[in-house]
């Protein structure tokens, strides 16, 4: 891992120790650190990881979808792509509705790479980052981060509460 990385092992000033955005942006940067250890043995990064489960989820898209659709800089996205490219695990193919347009989609490798050594490293990882909640509560904590992200208020459709 980089040095430059936020450390979440620094305790919080008492009167921030409360504080919800605050709270979740720690929650995301030891998140972001368990994930880039569970794929950097991939050489890989965790934005190639979204990007892969992305395209493997909801099929070949455009490098603007992809980046679009996760935040990441269309400039990096480029980057992102590139390497995986270089690497064998997608590929660009012309999209047949827009022949301007490439369409990013997942080679055979990036494939089994995903299924049987990226997907298996992130569920540990995940293990990882929720070992202080029992299942109940990591249950729980699905549900409540579901609402927040999609529904504001909405009950979270079966199987939102997993892991």
């Amino acid at each position: 891992m980089s040095g430059d990385s936020p450390s979440t092992d620094v305790p919080l000033p008492g009167f921030l120790s409360s504080s919800t955005s605050l709270l979740l942006g720690k929650a995301n940067d030891l998140f972001n650190e368990i994930l880039e250890s569970a794929v950097e043995p991939f050489g890989l990064r965790s934005k190639d990881f979204i990007v892969l489960t992305a395209i493997d989820s909801m099929g070949p898209q455009s490098q603007q979808q992809l980046a679009r659709t996760h935040g990441i800089d269309r400039t990096t996205m480029v980057s992102v792509v590139d390497g995986l490219e270089r690497l064998g695990l997608v590929q660009r193919a012309r999209n047949p509705d827009d022949r301007r347009k490439y369409a990013i989609g997942l080679t055979s490798e990036g494939q089994a790479l995903l299924r049987h050594k990226l997907g298996p490293a992130m569920l540990n990882a995940l293990d990882a980052f929720l070992a202080p909640f029992t299942p109940d509560e990591r249950e729980l904590f699905n549900k409540f981060l579901w609402r927040l992200v999609h529904e504001r208020g909405r009950p979270a459709p079966e199987g939102a509460g997993g892991s």
